[in-house]
């Protein structure tokens, strides 16, 4: 029978699931050690690498970020700042039955959360990448589940065919307003539309600059991404995207945009060539990101994209839901005073 042990990773193991990360079908970027390492420190987090080990062979694992609220009481989430999701990896099954399969990632599943639940936290949130679908077990384990959903555009056929006339006439206009698109790192550049973006919406980054330029040094310094801008004939930055990837697909990471250049066509343009540029180098497909948020979800939804869903869990110890239910009580009882 195998030694089945879950515990932390070390630092002198992050070689070893970085390779658990690129062999898992739900590995992605976002749980690589350099990205789940520099996330931390940036938003003052720890990163929490459980491993799954049989027979001292890691051959599971699950990203969490754990937050101290005070010396008692902490909590964990999968998710962290531009880090849409994390949790579970599971091994690639060589078995074609299902029940073998199955049985396995259910083994592996229970365990981590077994030790996750060891770990003390007032609750736990974990959100995991698209590929890992089969949420059952936790389920089954008390765990509260809720369903988000991304768009996933391939890369494998014309895409110029493939996009709404719509959005195909708004490419045109970009070219006839002699929009230059081009693979440019200019982190200032970056934070300026960052800025603008928000600004339209009346609302401050969700992130600070410090955060953002020291994330695009780990995703630059370790060739994980890059940086595309598009500009106006006068050398003003209309648009730019940081796409991000790893073996399985690219990742639209991040966008930023002026506002005053709505209505170019520059936005669309760029994420054209980017497409183009990544087909070009052998990827078939990328994620759109945006599936949850209306007004985005308009936009990139133009280009057809497969629309996915992906799911997380939850759970939470009793005293903190009493918690919360006496805290509302009380507001109530203010307000009708």
């Amino acid at each position: 029978m195998a030694e089945i042990e879950v515990r932390e990773i070390r630092s002198d193991e992050y070689r070893v699931w970085d390779e658990l990360v690129t062999n898992s079908p739900q590995g992605t970027v976002f749980h690589l050690s350099d990205w789940a390492i520099t996330c931390a420190s940036l938003s003052h987090k720890r990163p929490l690498l459980l491993g799954y080990y049989e027979d001292g062979y890691l051959t599971g694992g699950c990203l969490l970020y754990a937050t101290a609220k005070s010396s008692f009481i902490s909590f964990a989430d999968s998710r962290a700042l531009m880090t849409p999701y994390g949790g579970y990896l599971l091994p690639e099954s060589a078995s074609t039955k299902v029940r073998e399969r199955e049985s396995q990632n259910r083994s592996i599943v229970l365990a981590i959360s077994d030790e996750i639940s060891k770990q003390g936290f007032a609750s736990v949130s974990i959100v995991s990448a698209p590929a890992f679908q089969d949420i059952r077990p936790l389920i089954w384990d008390g765990w509260t589940s809720s369903t988000y959903y991304t768009y996933v555009l391939p890369l494998v056929e014309d895409i110029s065919s493939h996009i709404s006339k719509k959005t195909r006439n708004t490419i045109r206009k970009g070219l006839k307003n002699d929009v230059q698109v081009s693979k440019c790192y200019d982190p200032e550049i970056y934070w300026d539309l960052t800025i603008s973006t928000y600004e339209k919406q009346d609302r401050e980054p969700p992130f600070t600059k410090m955060f953002l330029m020291g994330m695009f040094d780990m995703i630059m310094g370790n060739n994980l991404g890059e940086m595309w801008i598009a500009k106006m004939p006068t050398g003003e930055a209309a648009a730019a995207e940081f796409v991000t990837w790893d073996n399985h697909m690219a990742h639209r990471w991040s966008a930023a945009s002026n506002f005053a250049h709505r209505d170019t066509g520059a936005t669309s343009l760029l994420l054209f060539e980017i497409f183009l540029d990544l087909q070009e180098r052998g990827f078939d497909s990328i994620n759109l990101m945006a599936g949850n948020t209306p007004h985005l979800s308009m936009f990139v939804s133009s280009f057809n994209p497969e629309l996915i869903p992906y799911y997380g869990v939850k759970k939470t110890r009793f005293w903190v839901d009493v918690a919360r239910l006496f805290g509302r009580t009380m507001e109530i009882g203010g307000a009708k005073k």
